[in-house]
């Protein structure tokens, strides 16, 4: 109870060889009454093999009351197929933020599946995705909010796909309480004609202008 922690976790395959390298690890908290958490994660994959990298991170959370929680996940090159679950249980006025940032290349595949239970009076979350999908990459964004109790519930999916990229976005919201407020929203489209033509008018290549833009979203 009453403590405020950072807690930095960096994931990385490099695989040079012909199997398939895995990685799925299992992260659990629970954040004591009046605590503060932040809790950063950082998953990359490379190497120069046939076999692919595979990252299959579950986290677990349990709030108590009053107590913070803030979520930073980024997964940015190189991992081929990855399913990202998140379950999470918030006390009385609880509050979670998670900020999730993906960029996919190739033919890789990104899951990421959120179910958040706000059982708590007044607790509170956010679930933000940020994504860019290139070349033939899919991915997939699940949210499940529950509302069991008087609470407020958002999430929320930004995303770009450029080439043949495809991203789903599954928004859930379940309210079992009439005090339970929850909202969705979701935006998934190619970068604007106009913001290339900007940059490419400063000089950058059309590819140069599509990384800048790409880098600023992600950021």
């Amino acid at each position: 109870d009453d403590c405020d922690v950072t807690i930095v976790a960096g994931c990385g395959i490099h695989n040079c060889g012909v199997q398939n390298s895995e990685h799925s690890g299992i992260h659990t908290f629970h954040v004591g009454k009046r605590s503060k958490v932040r809790y950063v994660e950082r998953h990359y994959g490379e190497g120069d093999g046939r076999g692919e990298n595979i990252m299959n991170p579950t986290t677990v959370v349990e709030m108590d009351e009053d107590s913070y929680m803030e979520m930073e996940t980024t997964q940015i090159k190189g991992v081929d197929s990855t399913v990202r679950t998140t379950n999470a249980k918030l006390g009385p006025r609880a509050t979670l933020i998670i900020r999730e940032k993906v960029m996919t290349h190739g033919r890789q595949l990104a899951k990421s599946d959120f179910t958040v239970d706000l059982d708590g009076e007044d607790c509170h979350t956010n679930v933000i995705s940020r994504s860019v999908a290139k070349d033939q990459s899919r991915q997939v964004f699940l949210a499940r909010i529950n509302g069991n109790a008087r609470c407020y519930g958002h999430s929320e999916c930004d995303a770009i796909i450029m080439d043949q990229g495809v991203v789903a976005a599954i928004p859930e919201v379940t309210a079992n309480c009439v005090d339970a407020s929850l909202v969705h929203e979701a935006a998934i489209g190619k970068i604007a004609g106009e913001q290339l033509i900007k940059l490419m008018t400063l000089g950058l290549t059309e590819k140069e202008a599509e990384e800048q833009i790409v880098n600023g979203f992600l950021k």
